[in-house]
């Protein structure tokens, strides 16, 4: 059985359309605003080592996905 809370087995995908580049940053580190395809806006908080990690497993997925 998935142990995870059922509102994350419930989240559907977030297709991104858009990253606003707006140079915030809060008291987490930086602040990445996302638009899916229907305008709507997801802001991510983010210190140095989510980002880093983030961005790590798009590219091992990417990479998955697509090949070298």
């Amino acid at each position: 059985m998935d142990e995870r809370p059922k509102r994350l087995r419930e989240t559907p995908d977030f297709i991104i359309n858009d990253v606003l580049d707006l140079a915030e940053y809060s008291d987490r580190g930086i602040v990445t605003t996302l638009v899916d395809t229907h305008g709507v806006r997801l802001r991510l908080h983010l210190t140095a080592v989510t980002s880093e990690l983030l961005c790590e497993r798009i590219a091992n997925a990417l990479e998955r996905r697509y090949g070298e």
